[in-house]
Order: C-alpha cells, then structure tokens, then sequence
C-alpha cells in the first residue's frame, strides 16, 4: 500500500516531469482514467455522458496544469475537483435528467441466478435511492465510500470544511437508509 508521503513526492516529481514535457501528462491519464470515470459515472449514471465528461476533465487538467502549484495535496484530489466542476457544468446545461445503466454483470454471472436477481435488484434500487439524494450528499457518499477519499480530501474537492463534509456524509447516509427502508 502506498503511503501519502509516496504519493506526494511521485505527485510532485510527476508534475514538475508534466511542466517540462506535456507528453508525460499520458501517465497522469493512464494512472487515474478508471477513478475518475467511476466517480463521474456514479455521478450521471451514464456510461456515454461518463465517457464525454472523463475526456473533458482531463483536457481541462492538461491546460491547465501549468497553473497547478502543489501543495501537498494529491494530483487525484484536483482531477475530482476538476471533474466535480465539468459534472456541475453538465447538469447546468443539460439540466437534472440522470439515468442509471448496468455496465458491471460479471459478478452476477457467477451466482446463481435467483441471487443474482436478488443482487441486482437491490444495487438497482441503492442507485436509484442515490441519485435521488441532493447533489451534494450524493458527491460526498460517492467520494467517501466509493472512491476513498479521506475527510480531508472530500473537503477539497467540494471546497468546504471537513466538518461540513461529515455533516453531508451524516445526512447522506441517514437519508439514504431512510429510502432503502422505505422500500424494502
């Protein structure tokens, strides 16, 4: 497991690698393309919109990078917020329409098939309880337990205090458990 000391001094070198020569930006893509598809994805529950929106992020970080001084807080941490921002942009534009597909039935082919339906059934009706959260409890539940991030971390990509953030994690889940019961 890498510590964040790691990250931070690989950060750091691989920026300053960036600022010299955009062809290295390539390894910041390779290295975070799946964490923050995912998190756009569970974000419009699009696999198209998700895809649209990953190649904006990135294009943004790389005309942007030149501008990013490090402060010892992750390269993944700006890309969410850079990508937090596009998904705003996209649901200002396009307005609140979300619709959810199943892109992942390798795990239910390997149960049987009354699990299975089961299974499916119920991470059906968690994505759509999620989605139907306010926006920004459902970006810090997505953050905190889908993607990892710490407290702190959350606190930098929706720019607010970690107290804040627990706050909306807190609610988040509450209101969460309350629609899963609710339809149970």
């Amino acid at each position: 497991m890498r510590t964040e000391q790691t990250v931070a001094v690989n950060d750091e070198e691989l920026l300053r690698k960036i600022k010299a020569d955009k062809q290295v930006f390539l390894e910041v893509y390779d290295r975070y393309f799946t964490r923050i598809y995912n998190y756009i994805y569970y974000r419009t529950f699009n696999q198209a919109d998700a895809e649209e929106l990953t190649s904006q992020t990135f294009l943004a970080a790389l005309e942007n990078i030149d501008r990013f001084e490090y402060r010892n807080i992750p390269l993944v941490v700006w890309l969410y917020k850079i990508a937090a921002n596009v998904v705003v942009d996209f649901y200002r534009h396009k307005g609140e329409t979300v619709v959810w597909e199943e892109t992942d039935n390798n795990q239910a082919n390997e149960l049987s098939p009354e699990t299975a339906c089961l299974h499916n059934s119920e991470k059906e009706q968690l994505f759509y309880q999620l989605k139907t959260l306010p926006q920004m409890q459902q970006q810090a539940l997505i953050l905190r337990y889908h993607h990892d991030l710490s407290y702190k971390e959350i606190s930098e990509v929706m720019e607010k205090s970690e107290g804040a953030v627990k706050q909306l994690l807190y609610r988040g889940l509450n209101n969460l458990r309350e629609r899963m019961a609710e339809h149970e």
